[in-house]
């Protein structure tokens, strides 16, 4: 029997490249859904800008127009723009944005299950930040979105597990992210220097990442850095409020770089042109960061709330702890590894992410969840 196509509608706060992680998955989970040719897909959005906006491939994008404050992104039109395109099912990505509400609303008018993707933003340290307006925006709009949705979708186990801590009963499924392809040839970046190993950290710049923590780190061994030829390089936006706090602690420390954000080529010529990783998060739903370097053949740094406990079962990456001491201790022991086991910890982290986690991997998986939602009458969907 012929397998019906389904209309996936992907619902997510911003489109451009600069807005983070979220986008982006989006993006390669869209692509990849598409191309098993029994998924159609179109993007709905709140934000998208010409000059980084995301290239989703003639996927069809929609973008609502936003009344008042950009950090709740009031789009009044949004819902009516959802129920007019015959969706079968809803992804929202993310959580704490009028997406919620109009996701819920788009429920109401078709009676067609959505499901949510939290990417994280249950996690523990995320529901302190902020606390006081979260409980708020939970009494309000958040909980009542969140029990209405057929399936939430977890990225890990750990992240299931928080979910099910705040008390929601609703199913959860667990598909990973996955990576998209590195180039290998890449143009060298402008903070290379040869003759000298590079530890990168890549992503936003924002204090759950513990970057401040990192640069005390690294003074406290800094002459071991010298010594064994290490230089840290910081790649990625950094949140407003956070530079001049940065700026302060890289007095002491003129071997680390901050190189700023890096896109497209520019990101993957970073990966290329680094030695080793480092994540000492607090708080990660799935760090694609650490699953591109690993991909890329870097050993890597991480601390257990990056939810990869796979990399440290695969010999693929060195478990730190967050806090200044921790992360000390986790880099002279990068710091004393020979080229050789480097190499060997890179080489696990490569298989590791090709066995893994692929898009086409995640792809199907998140179809089987679509077409068991949409399957059910009610809309709600067992737990695989």
């Amino acid at each position: 029997m012929m397998t019906r196509r389904l209309r996936i509608g992907m619902l997510v706060g911003s489109t451009t490249s600069t807005s983070g992680g979220v986008p982006q998955a989006v993006q390669s989970l869209s692509l990849a859904l598409t191309a098993r040719d029994t998924v159609d897909v179109e993007i709905f959005s709140l934000q998208h800008d010409t000059l980084h906006g995301l290239d989703f491939g003639g996927i069809p994008v929609h973008v609502a127009p936003v009344l008042g404050p950009r950090g709740f992104s009031f789009a009044p039109s949004l819902t009516d723009m959802l129920t007019r395109r015959g969706l079968d099912c809803l992804h929202v990505h993310g959580l704490w944005m009028y997406l919620s509400l109009a996701a819920q609303r788009w429920h109401g008018i078709t009676g067609r299950p959505y499901i949510i993707s939290p990417h994280g933003m249950l996690d523990p340290w995320a529901m302190r930040h902020q606390k006081l307006k979260k409980r708020a925006a939970r009494l309000i709009y958040e909980d009542a979105h969140l029990r209405q949705a057929a399936c939430l979708h977890a990225l890990c186990a750990a992240e299931e597990a928080a979910i099910r801590a705040l008390g929601f009963a609703v199913p959860i499924s667990i598909v990973p992210n996955g990576v998209d392809p590195i180039p290998e040839e890449t143009s060298v970046p402008a903070w290379h220097r040869p003759g000298e190993k590079v530890l990168l950290f890549l992503g936003r710049v924002t204090p759950k990442k513990h970057v401040l923590e990192l640069l005390e780190a690294w003074s406290q061994v800094a002459d071991k850095a010298a010594a064994s030829g290490w230089r840290l390089v910081v790649v990625g936006p950094i949140d407003a409020g956070y530079a001049d706090k940065l700026g302060e602690m890289l007095r002491p420390s003129p071997s680390v770089h901050l190189a700023g954000p890096a896109y497209g080529p520019e990101r993957a010529a970073a990966y290329r042109h680094a030695d080793a990783f480092i994540l000492p998060s607090v708080s990660e739903g799935l760090p694609m960061g650490a699953l591109e370097a690993m991909s890329c053949g870097l050993p890597s740094l991480l601390t257990p709330e990056c939810n990869l406990p796979e990399a440290f079962a695969a010999d693929a990456a060195l478990e730190i702890g967050a806090d200044p001491a921790a992360i000390a201790s986790g880099l002279e022991g990068l710091f004393a590894m020979s080229d050789a086991r480097r190499a060997q910890m890179g080489g696990n982290g490569r298989r590791l992410v090709a066995r893994r986690f692929t898009w086409p991997k995640a792809a199907a998986g998140m179809e089987e969840i679509y077409r068991r939602v949409t399957s059910t009458s009610n809309g709600n969907a067992s737990a695989a």
